[in-house]
């Protein structure tokens, strides 16, 4: 695929199937920092890192040739040695080019600057087109390309790639806060627990989505300006500012999620009096797929077989996620076992609002029928557009809807 066009969904939720994909960059004790250690304004430079992609996150998938990439811009580019930890020049410029192809088998690291916008292309014809300057270092068999850009200008690739431009105004403001908050922390996070790594997040869904500028519209951009260093803190320490798709209905606390109470993010329904458009979504596996797993895994004996799988009783969270699993065997006995197992088989599904029945016309398949996308903690996409659009909140009356007892500072 050669990059995206206006026609491309750009609401690049969390999927289930990979929680992790908060978890990951999630730490249970620091869900807000304290920005005085390492001062943040809007011009500060974000490390995104664009290449190779290891998982199927979106909205770039995973890259199966991690070895190579090409580069080509309308202007004139210069290439130049750099240190083999940060993206800092150690020398004059040794290569000019306007299209060039870069694999490992050039030992090193380069700090490349182009004087228009240029578009890294994978292997697989997949591609977008980025500003900024771009470090590219070989690690063993593999490359390694991270992106710097300007926050303001880092925001101008992810606001439009995780709502519709042509949503609400407000809620494309509350969408450009909630980002560049997010960002924040995790530019204060890399500084003082990540030093040693090459860059601040990466350009899927398990950070935020981020295209560059291939997505970059006039609304989106409108909305990032009027908001010009907008965060969002809790008693003066800038928040991980969570934020996910479709809540279903009704937002999760993030006890239920990650095990760790938060007490800025908490389970509530959506607004009353707002129609909120909800993702309604279906899956289905074998009972034969599951048995082989559970069965590997030690949690089918030997001599059983699975008769069914079911969500007990308090296997659910308090707004009707699910949290845990059991199976039921053909004596009758039923045994919990991780969800991650689970996943394994039924593969990624948007979210763990659902529900499981046999299929009626084969007791040997299950069906999932869901709603909702992401993990439900923070802050509704679907919903800020319809409090924005249908009751005519402004950004500051959603965010404090989503995110309680928070105060807007300024970088």
């Amino acid at each position: 695929m050669q990059g995206l066009n206006s026609k491309v969904i750009t609401v690049f939720f969390a999927l289930f199937g990979a929680t992790a994909l908060a978890s990951d960059s999630f730490e249970t004790d620091k869900y807000m920092l304290d920005m005085a250690a390492a001062p943040i304004t809007s011009r500060s430079q974000v490390r995104i890192k664009i290449f190779p992609h290891d998982k199927d996150y979106k909205p770039q998938g995973i890259d199966l040739v991690k070895d190579r990439f090409s580069v080509s811009s309308e202007g004139e580019c210069t290439l130049s040695p750099a240190a083999s930890d940060r993206a800092v020049a150690t020398g004059d410029v040794v290569r000019k080019f306007s299209e060039h192809e870069f694999t490992s088998a050039t030992p090193g690291s380069f700090l490349m600057r182009c004087a228009k916008p240029f578009k890294l292309t994978r292997s697989s014809g997949f591609s977008f087109t980025y500003n900024g300057s771009l470090y590219i270092r070989s690690l063993g068999p593999e490359l390694e390309a991270v992106n710097i850009i300007d926050l303001k200008n880092y925001l101008r690739g992810v606001v439009p790639s995780e709502v519709y431009k042509n949503w609400p105004m407000e809620t494309l403001k509350t969408q450009a806060v909630a980002a560049r908050t997010y960002a924040v922390y995790h530019l204060v996070y890399a500084r003082r627990f990540n030093s040693e790594r090459a860059w601040d997040v990466d350009d899927t869904i398990n950070y935020q989505a981020y295209t560059g500028t291939s997505l970059i519209s006039e609304p989106t951009d409108h909305a990032i300006d009027s908001t010009d260093g907008q965060i969002i803190t809790f008693r003066g320490n800038v928040i991980q500012a969570f934020y996910h798709a479709d809540s279903g209905g009704q937002t999760e606390d993030a006890l239920s999620v990650w095990s760790q109470a938060i007490p800025f993010t908490v389970s509530r329904p959506e607004a009353p009096d707002v129609e909120v458009t909800k993702n309604i979504w279906e899956k289905s596996f074998t009972l034969a797929l599951l048995e082989n797993e559970l069965r590997e895994g030690g949690y089918l004996e030997k001599g059983r077989t699975l008769k069914n799988v079911v969500v007990p009783v308090v296997g659910r969270s308090p707004s009707g996620r699910v949290k845990s699993m059991a199976l039921v065997d053909n004596t009758g006995q039923h045994k919990a076992f991780p969800l991650s197992l689970f996943r394994k088989v039924a593969g990624q599904l948007p979210s763990p609002l659902f529900t499981m029945d046999k299929d009626p016309k084969n007791n040997r398949m299950i069906l999932i029928r869901g709603v909702g996308f992401g993990h439900g903690v923070g802050m509704s996409q679907q919903g800020a557009a319809a409090l924005a659009g249908q009751k005519s909140w402004d950004y500051k009356q959603i965010l404090g809807y989503y995110y309680l007892n928070t105060t807007l500072c300024s970088l």
